[in-house]
């Protein structure tokens, strides 16, 4: 069953990240010139409560250091490039193994 949920979540999650490319792109030919929204700039603009929320709690539990560390390396991502390598961590985290080398199943 986690494995289910596991591999549809990361379809779900690497259908986002398309989404963002394509608004990513969409964005750049309007533009004309290249456009790349960082994973805090996409948050913030779908559920800014949230993201405040999460401040408030890493600052209150780890520091305000943690915050800001993350904000500078995790949340500094373009939001597509994150989508995808958290699906593609679920779709792994999903995927069945493989048999031993000699045991017929």
């Amino acid at each position: 069953m986690f494995r289910f949920i596991s591999r549809m979540l990361g379809l779900w999650v690497i259908a986002g990240g398309f989404v963002a490319a394509v608004v990513d792109g969409m964005r750049s030919i309007a533009a004309s010139t290249p456009v790349i929204t960082s994973a805090a700039a996409a948050w913030s603009e779908l559920a800014p409560s949230s993201l405040g929320a999460l401040r408030g709690a890493m600052e209150g539990r780890v520091g305000a250091e943690a915050w800001s560390t993350v904000t500078a390396t995790v949340l500094a991502l373009p939001a597509w490039a994150l989508l995808g390598a958290i699906g593609f961590a679920l779709l792994a985290a999903g995927r069945r193994k493989a048999p031993p080398i000699g045991v017929i199943p």
